[in-house]
């Protein structure tokens, strides 16, 4: 049974092909739509405009661009809420996630509950803002 969420459509870059395909499971199963791109960020920004994803997860380490330069590059094309993935939770990545506009920072292993409630609450507040920001103007 589908559940009702506030992050519908999730992108996926992630060189990982068993955490693409757990996170595409998992996530589905939940009701998510989930898109995987190439993690080398040659379509992001194509795929991006076509796609229009509520949520986007990026992991950090990867051979062909990293994760800090994938989220740079979603920066430029979108406000996408975004949470980065990374095996190891060194500080300095950690932070530069966070310092590139991500909202969130998962530490490998992680639980789907809490990524997807990282992700729910990412938008919730989202939304909160983008209504505030609305009834202001």
């Amino acid at each position: 049974m589908a559940v009702k969420t506030l992050a519908r459509r999730v992108l996926v870059l992630s060189d990982d092909p068993v955490l693409v395909r757990l996170l595409e499971r998992d996530l589905g199963d939940r009701g998510y739509q989930v898109t995987r791109a190439k993690p080398d960020g040659h379509e992001l920004r194509a795929l991006v405009g076509h796609t229009l994803p509520d949520f986007a997860i990026v992991d950090i380490m990867m051979p062909s661009m990293s994760g800090i330069e994938l989220c740079l590059r979603l920066r430029q094309c979108s406000q996408v809420p975004i949470m980065m993935l990374s095996s190891w939770g060194a500080g300095k990545d950690k932070v530069r996630g966070l310092d590139l506009s991500a909202e969130g920072y998962l530490t490998e292993p992680f639980g789907i509950p809490e990524l997807v409630n990282r992700m729910e609450e990412t938008c919730r507040r989202d939304a909160v803002s983008r209504g505030s920001l609305r009834n202001a103007g």
